[in-house]
């Protein structure tokens, strides 16, 4: 018994998720489709950067998909009257719930591996990627004689491109930041990779910078400037870089400013992705715990079970979301960080009271009563 009821939860599981996944890895496939269009890159490069994203996409689905293989699994068994079957042999709920606790403890492994190792990993070789892939735009895609733009507000431009890919007549316009824009000329230059990331060496020329405040514009000669690609791997580097840290970095953080309000907003986000990696691991278990409150007990099959099936949608879709709410407050105040935590452990709490028998969830019966009778007239329905 303990092996069929895995069995059934795991492919459901198994269906949900790749199913979940996939519809939501589609829409990233869609964003980045530019990389075959616009920027000449191979199927290859396409397929590995858009893959980099599926961790986190599976740390987001897996709570969900564990929800719906419970409550699939569960509504199977009380369908099949195999609920019933098992407790009038002296099954007591326990022995359902031990082989379905298993499988959300695998889940709560799976989901604390991505949130704790993969998922950073990922997200840093994608930016490396990204910033590999940008860095083969300029120095081998980009096109002599013309205006090249590698995303909103960053334009380049070469005259000519050597055999050993040495750039030359090299045009850098940069407006990305509303307050200033700066333009970067120069006679030759060069895409250069190193442990500090990937950058374009220019050689030889000067730095325009103008802004609207600017009475006068502004401008710098020099012999050789080194441009950072790693930047242009979307967004701004300070508002991701919690992302990529590894687990043991979040924990023993190091102040890299000297600007107490820049420390500030870093010391946030590192909170927050600190806690939001520690507590992923329990919307599995909420989402364990709640269906089974509202659909573990055996009923006959005149009690129509789409009641529960309600109420324990409607009660995962609040803690889901109540989930997602918490990340503002503990970004604002340091004190809220037990928010996190403490919105799924509202639902695994009472949840683990009702199936003690603590606490009942289960529908009225004068309710219940009315939903039948309401059941049972569209079934006639739907007979006649």
């Amino acid at each position: 018994m303990n092996r069929y009821i895995l069995v059934t939860a795991g492919v459901a599981f198994l269906a949900a998720l790749f199913t979940l996944t996939g519809m939501v890895w589609l829409t990233q496939i869609l964003r980045r489709f530019d990389l075959l269009t616009s920027q000449g890159q191979s199927v290859w490069i396409f397929l590995t950067i858009t893959s980099l994203a599926l961790p986190t996409l599976l740390l987001l689905t897996a709570p969900i998909a564990t929800f719906l293989s419970i409550t699939y699994t569960l509504n199977k068994l009380g369908g099949d009257s195999e609920l019933i079957v098992m407790s009038a042999s002296g099954m007591s709920p326990w022995q359902v719930f031990r082989p379905l606790a298993i499988f959300t403890a695998a889940v709560m492994l799976f989901s604390a591996f991505i949130s704790i190792y993969l998922g950073p990993l990922s997200v840093r070789t994608l930016r490396d990627q990204m910033s590999a892939v940008t860095a083969d735009i300029v120095s081998n895609i980009a096109q002599p004689g013309r205006f090249a733009t590698i995303q909103k507000g960053l334009t380049f431009h070469i005259r000519e491109r050597d055999s050993n890919g040495i750039l030359r007549g090299i045009f850098v316009n940069d407006s990305r930041d509303e307050k200033a824009m700066t333009t970067y000329v120069a006679d030759r230059g060069q895409i250069v990779s190193s442990d500090a990331g990937i950058f374009l060496v220019l050689e030889h020329g000067t730095m325009h910078r103008s802004a609207p405040q600017m009475r006068n514009a502004s401008m710098v000669e020099f012999e050789r400037y080194a441009f950072d690609m790693s930047q242009l791997t979307g967004g701004k580097a300070a508002e991701s870089r919690a992302s990529d840290r590894s687990f043991s970095e979040l924990l023993n953080p190091q102040k890299k400013s000297e600007d107490p309000a820049a420390d500030a907003q870093e010391e946030a986000r590192t909170r927050i992705e600190l806690h939001k990696r520690l507590s992923s691991p329990l919307y599995p278990l909420a989402a364990f715990v709640i269906p089974f409150a509202f659909l573990g007990l055996p009923r006959t099959t005149r009690q129509t079970r789409g009641a529960s099936m309600a109420g324990a949608g409607f009660a995962f879709l609040v803690i889901e979301l109540a989930g997602f709410g918490t990340w503002g407050f503990v970004q604002r105040n340091a004190l809220a960080w037990p928010l996190p935590y403490a919105v799924p452990l509202c639902a695994i709490i009472p949840a683990v009271l009702a199936m003690s028998g603590l606490v009942d969830f289960s529908v009225p019966a004068s309710m219940q009563k009315h939903i039948d009778a309401i059941s049972a007239r569209l079934q006639r329905m739907q007979e006649a």
